[in-house]
């Protein structure tokens, strides 16, 4: 649906989008937004198979998501809403909400009967295929639609803290299963590659609260990564995936925060009573 500027579309989960502690998955959240992303520029004609044939092509370098501890279960409607919050000359700002019905309420207005799953920025760039360089979005300017609001503080690019000290390292070879359409490895995929370095205690103990990504440069199959996972002073965790020339690729901080307590099994078996 899409409405003044908004585009809004339902997913249903599958098992696969779900974590143990019943919460959507980053590499979920990741998806369905991007999805929801394609979706909107098809209905402005700039959807990446439109914009191929002039030579151009989309690319994400940014996303800041904040997640909310809301529980989602298998087989749950969600809904996706998302809108191009600002263009500027060489870049797309494109905000977005994740959220699900609130059973628990009974309102009928928007917002009342909406429980929150995540909510974030990111920030897009048209590529040349040609060149290898950004162009400007000065094709983009009547066309798309510019709803200045703003899921976070501002666009304000995020600057990483410098390495304190490494606390796990891993390497990771790209296989096919990495791959996007366009034979890059996915950007979902430096994503799950960055999280395989959480130790286990956090991972069965915490819930993650945000996760802000920059991606640099492009890997392709059977590239070897290497990711450095450091604990930062304020609690946050950095993790740094770097190519075989120590060229870093992407940038991840990670947030975390305990979780209180697991739900039953038993309100995943009768989510509908």
């Amino acid at each position: 649906m899409y409405t003044k500027g908004k585009y809004r579309h339902t997913y249903t989960s599958t098992a696969s989008d779900i974590t143990p502690l019943y919460r959507l998955t980053p590499n979920a959240m990741l998806m369905y937004f991007q999805d929801s992303f394609a979706r909107l520029m098809t209905i402005h004609n700039v959807a990446a198979f439109d914009i191929v044939k002039q030579h151009r092509m989309w690319v994400i370098t940014e996303v800041q998501i904040d997640i909310q501890p809301t529980v989602t279960y298998w087989s749950e409607d969600f809904t996706v809403e998302l809108w191009v919050s600002e263009l500027t000359s060489l870049r797309i700002y494109c905000d977005f909400r994740i959220f699900r019905k609130n059973r628990a309420s009974s309102g009928s207005l928007q917002g009342q009967n909406e429980q929150l799953i995540a909510s974030g920025t990111s920030q897009w760039n048209i590529l040349n295929l040609d060149t290898k360089r950004l162009e400007t979005t000065d094709f983009l300017a009547d066309k798309l639609v510019v709803v200045p609001e703003l899921m976070t503080g501002s666009h304000k690019k995020v600057r990483f803290p410098k390495t304190q000290s490494i606390d796990m390292q891993m390497e990771h070879r790209a296989t096919r299963l990495d791959l996007d359409f366009n034979f890059h490895v996915s950007n979902r995929s430096y994503v799950s590659i960055a999280l395989l370095t959480m130790p286990d205690e956090i991972l069965s103990s915490q819930t993650l609260t945000s996760v802000t990504v920059h991606w640099l440069h492009e890997t392709y199959l059977d590239d070897t990564l290497t990711c450095h996972m450091s604990h930062m002073v304020d609690g946050s965790y950095l993790h740094t995936l770097t190519n075989s020339e120590g060229i870093v690729v992407c940038e991840m901080m990670s947030r975390w925060q305990p979780q209180s307590e697991a739900p039953d099994v038993s309100k995943v078996l009768n989510r509908d009573l």
